[in-house]
């Protein structure tokens, strides 16, 4: 039987990372996902893997957005 233990801390210290790296490696795995699934289904298509890179980008400025957001409200908490 496999084991499903795995070290937390790891995956708790790679949480803590810089933002592009969850995101490239977040598109990264999107696009291996996608490439094995259309090849075991044979319906591989170029404009899945341009719809995912879009959705990753439109992800990232989302979360440039956020801080933004957050940071400016955190200022106007202080004052």
């Amino acid at each position: 039987m496999l084991s499903t233990h795995f070290n937390k801390q790891v995956f708790i210290n790679t949480l803590k990372t810089k933002h592009v790296t969850t995101y490239l490696s977040t598109t990264i795995a999107l696009m291996v996902i996608l490439a094995l699934h259309g090849m075991l289904q044979g319906n591989l298509k170029p404009e899945y893997f341009l719809y995912a890179f879009i959705v990753s980008l439109a992800f990232a400025f989302w979360n440039v957005v956020d801080h933004t957001y957050r940071k400016f409200q955190k200022a106007q908490h202080l004052d």
